[in-house]
């Protein structure tokens, strides 16, 4: 987590005053109550003087916000509202909602069956943390439940974004990404069948096999379940070496409307059109 304004880093070093910044800026412009303070900064087991606390720290969170200038902009930023508080940020201030809005414009492009965009979108996006999560500061439980739901959501959208990278074909270029991201999630099914499949079209499949039986061996001895149906549906046809396992071809692929430039030509350079265009010509798919 890092404040700057100007180029001037106002970021609180004390845990507590992280803390209060942290879940002020998970509820950006929205109030955090007196109740939702106590709670986060101490639980279950608020000391007698816990309010009178949460002031104290309100008023020195607002001093380093400011950067011990009254007079700065920053000052009406953090504004006692309805028997709590409200950190006022602008659109485009912070990184989460910025994070959040890119996701949004992938999984939009996704749906429209855009995978390249969608794909590189959500790249894009989860490309702002650069490997560390958006807040490095004390969690009680509040904390704790909206990064738990944002660190939901990052690991749906990057299941989203590799499998419309699968179906474009890029199963060489995900191994390394999908080999990291089970290692650090091994009962992940969804992650661990694309790596299978990733593993596969590589020509991997005793890799595959053996990722299947890691994920077997793992949900077994942490969870005491087994893999879904979805799984085995996988391997069943990772043995029998389905053909619906392979890559998509180059024609797959490409979603657009100038078939005109793929069909047979006549002797003078005229493109055929009709029946005899498509006798013997290969099928071009303008959508899929």
């Amino acid at each position: 987590m890092c404040v700057t304004e100007n180029g001037e880093d106002r970021t609180p070093t004390a845990p507590k005053h992280r803390q209060m910044l942290a879940l002020l800026l998970m509820n950006a412009n929205h109030v955090v109550s007196m109740a939702q303070f106590v709670e986060e900064l101490w639980e279950y087991s608020p000391p007698p003087s816990a309010v009178a606390a949460v002031h104290t720290y309100v008023m020195q969170l607002r001093r380093i916000l400011q950067g011990g200038d009254p007079a700065t902009a920053t000052a009406c930023r953090l504004v006692t509202r309805d028997q709590g508080y409200v950190l006022h940020v602008q659109d485009g201030e912070l990184d989460l909602q910025a994070y959040e809005r890119q996701v949004r414009a992938g999984r939009a492009a996704l749906e429209a069956g855009n995978l390249e965009a969608g794909a590189l979108q959500i790249r894009t996006a989860h490309a702002l943390w650069a490997g560390q999560g958006p807040v490095d500061a004390p969690a009680g439980p509040l904390l704790r439940a909206a990064l738990a739901a944002i660190e939901r959501d990052r690991l749906e959208a990057i299941v989203q974004r590799v499998s419309a990278e699968l179906r474009l074909g890029r199963h060489h270029q995900l191994l390394a990404e999908l080999c990291a991201l089970v290692h650090q999630d091994p009962a992940n099914e969804q992650l661990t069948g694309q790596l299978m499949l990733a593993l596969y079209r590589s020509g991997r499949q005793a890799d595959a096999l053996a990722a299947f039986h890691r994920l077997r061996h793992t949900l077994r001895e942490e969870l005491g379940t087994s893999p879904g149906r979805s799984i085995h549906h996988l391997i069943t046809d990772i043995l029998a070496g389905h053909p619906r396992l392979e890559p998509p071809t180059e024609g797959e692929l490409r979603l657009s409307l100038d078939a005109v430039d793929r069909l047979p030509r006549r002797p003078g350079g005229q493109p055929l059109t009709g029946t005899a265009a498509w006798s013997g010509a290969t099928p071009v798919l303008l959508g899929a």
